[in-house]
Order: C-alpha cells, then sequence, then structure tokens
C-alpha cells in the first residue's frame, strides 16, 4: 500500500484516504498525468483501442481509484455551509460537478439532466427538489465514472469524445432504461422511506416493452452501481444532514408511493459488476466500428459540448 503526505500539513497518509487523518485537508495522488488528448472521434474508435479496452484489466482497486478520483475533483472547493439551509447545500454540491439551473416551464419533467447541465423545476416543494437534484447529478456521476475509466485505459486527459462516448453508449435503451433505475435508486438513500416512485424507470420499461424477467442481473448491477454513487455523495451529505432532507418530506406532505419491491434486491459482487462496465464499453465501440449510422449518430453528439 502507497503512502500520501498531506500537503497541508505533511502527516503521512495511506493512498486509498480521500482526506487527512490529522488536518482534514483533501490528498493530493500521485496519479499518472495523461500523455495525450483525443481530437477525434476517428482518434478514439480505433480497432487498436478495441482491443485495448478488451485487453485492460480493470481491477477492484483500478476502480476504487477512480471513485476517489471523483471524490477529489469536486470536494477540494466544496465547504459546507451551517447558516445555509439543506436545499442551498445541495445545490451547492451539484455545483461542484455540474451547472445547475432553476426551471420553471417546458416539459412536465420535474428534473432534467444534459450535457453538464442539471434543471430543477423551482416550483417544487423543497423535499422534492433536494432528492430531485440528487437524481441529475447521479446521472452525471454514471457517466463521470466511464469517462474516467476511459481516461485510464488510454492515458488521455477528459474531452468532449469520451463524454460523447458516454452519452451514445447510454442510447441504448437497456441500459438508458438501468441509468434511470440507478438514478431512482441513489435519490431514494435520500429519502423518507416509502416516497420513492421510480418513474422514469417504470415509463421507458414500458416505452420499450423490455421484458424484467430477463433483465434480472442487471436490478443486482444498478444496485451496486447506486452504491458507488451514493458513497460519491455521502463525502458532502453526511448523516445528520440526510435526516434533515427526511425530515423536509414530513415537512412537505410528500406522499408515499411505496415502490420499494425495486429496493429490495440482491448486489453484484464486485468484480462481476466491474466485468459488466467493461463489457458495455467495449460493445459500444464494437457497435460505432461496424456501423457506419452508428458512427454518423455518435458524431451528433459533440456539438452538444460546444
Amino acid at each position: 500500500m502507497k503512502e500520501v503526505y498531506c500537503s497541508e500539513c505533511g502527516k503521512k497518509n495511506t493512498n486509498e484516504k480521500i482526506k487527512c487523518e490529522s488536518c482534514g485537508s483533501t490528498l493530493k495522488t500521485d496519479k499518472i498525468i495523461p500523455r495525450k488528448k483525443i481530437n477525434s472521434f476517428e482518434e478514439l474508435i480505433t480497432e487498436e483501442n478495441l482491443k485495448i479496452l478488451k485487453n485492460t484489466e480493470f481491477t477492484p482497486l483500478t476502480y476504487k481509484s477512480i471513485l476517489e478520483e471523483i471524490v477529489r475533483k469536486g470536494y477540494d472547493n466544496y465547504i459546507y455551509d451551517e447558516n445555509a439551509s439543506v436545499l442551498e447545500n445541495v445545490y451547492k454540491l451539484a455545483e461542484q460537478y455540474t451547472h445547475v439551473y432553476d426551471k420553471h416551464k417546458g416539459n412536465r419533467a420535474l428534473g432534467l439532466y444534459s450535457v453538464n447541465e442539471l434543471y430543477v423545476d423551482e416550483r417544487m416543494p423543497e423535499a422534492e427538489k433536494i432528492s430531485t437534484i440528487i437524481h441529475e447529478l447521479t446521472h452525471h456521476l454514471y457517466y463521470e465514472i466511464f469517462e474516467q475509466w476511459l481516461m485510464y485505459v488510454f492515458n488521455v486527459e477528459k474531452s468532449i469524445y469520451l463524454e460523447s462516448f458516454a452519452l451514445f453508449m447510454m442510447g441504448n435503451r437497456v441500459l438508458n432504461t438501468f441509468n434511470e433505475y440507478i438514478a431512482h435508486t441513489t435519490q431514494a438513500r435520500f429519502e423518507e422511506p416509502g416516497c420513492q416512485t421510480y418513474s422514469s424507470f417504470i415509463s421507458l420499461r414500458n416505452k420499450y416493452g423490455l421484458d424484467m424477467t430477463k433483465l434480472v442481473p442487471l436490478f443486482a448491477y444498478g444496485r451496486s452501481v447506486s452504491d458507488d454513487i451514493k458513497m460519491i455523495i455521502e463525502y458532502y451529505i453526511n448523516e445528520e444532514t440526510k435526516q434533515k432532507i427526511i425530515q423536509q418530506f414530513d415537512i412537505d406532505n410528500i406522499p408515499k408511493i411505496n415502490e420499494i419491491k425495486f429496493e429490495d434486491l440482491p448486489r453484484l459482487p464486485e468484480k462481476e459488476k466491474i466485468n459488466a462496465m467493461q463489457s458495455f464499453l467495449v460493445e459500444a465501440m464494437t457497435e460505432a466500428l461496424k456501423d457506419k449510422e452508428a458512427m454518423e449518430y455518435l458524431k451528433t453528439f459533440d456539438h452538444l459540448f460546444k
């Protein structure tokens, strides 16, 4: 196990720590600095990169380091404000990773995530605003895990081409549906029990006519990934704050829906989860290489970042 010395107080810590055990400062790691940047989809989607993606051994330790890097990305600039409301602090949490905007018109969705932008309907009760921000932030963090994975595998900088590829991969109707399951499951960890609707997951399941009995392993996968994203968020939302959020559901009289059947499910073992994530990336790149229409569709994503 490697050791990391705190840049603030100089005390020695083990490298799996996010914060210094002595002074609480965010630790800086000795991670490899990317050597290059991918500048086009043609540079990203290649047979050689597909081979690398297939053959790179991705261990639980590597995956853990990615999650820790995502925590560090936001935690450096976040300070919990004791004088602010829980909602204001949750807004601040989301803004460490993406842009947050209020919306008061448009589609019926209470919240929306679209390419580094998170929208929350300002007309909602405070409790629903909080859980909606967590839901939409989960989408962003889920994409971020895959982007960090690609950065690690190819040893490259973050770019719109990696982000576009993550969005393209989630265009798969099954992955798109379970993207919503992961967001709802994470959101549920910060809500009063019984208030979870799983509405967007159920809507997509019905839209695509998916037979859930054939997709049982994906529920376990979703639960496991939700645990990872919950871990990231809990660096910002401690147990005391979580209880304040739950109390807000009572204050706002949020009705109980009791879709608890989606929560009482097993989790996928760590290595199986990692293997599944790797297979999603491999399948998406294989599709882009073999199908010209898929490649052209992928190229439509880059304008979203410009």
